[in-house]
């Protein structure tokens, strides 16, 4: 499995797109939230997700980039490959 860091952003998103896109990455299992080496998840900045999966760097980016374009047209999407990641200040998803 590779992970990824996935950013999604729109110059100007209407009020909903954030929204809209997280719900339509969510049904590919790309989240919004990460996950600490002790089980708590911690949500990402809004626009950014995470994905694991067998698909190539470009793959991954094309599909996203193709989807969130049927929610707003002219997304920016920036995928990462990531083998070790730190974070600070994140907010611990709940439950």
């Amino acid at each position: 499995m590779v992970n990824y860091i996935i950013r999604v952003s729109y110059t100007a998103p209407n009020a909903d797109t954030h929204a809209r896109v997280k719900a339509e990455l969510a049904k590919y299992n790309i989240a919004d939230a990460i996950k600490a080496d002790d089980g708590q998840g911690y949500y990402l900045p809004e626009g950014e997700f995470c994905y694991s999966g067998i698909e190539t760097i470009n793959e991954v980016r094309d599909a996203v980039h193709r989807l969130a374009g049927t929610i707003q047209p002219e997304p920016a999407v920036l995928v990462m490959e990531i083998t070790t990641l730190s974070w600070a200040g994140f907010k611990l998803v709940e439950g």
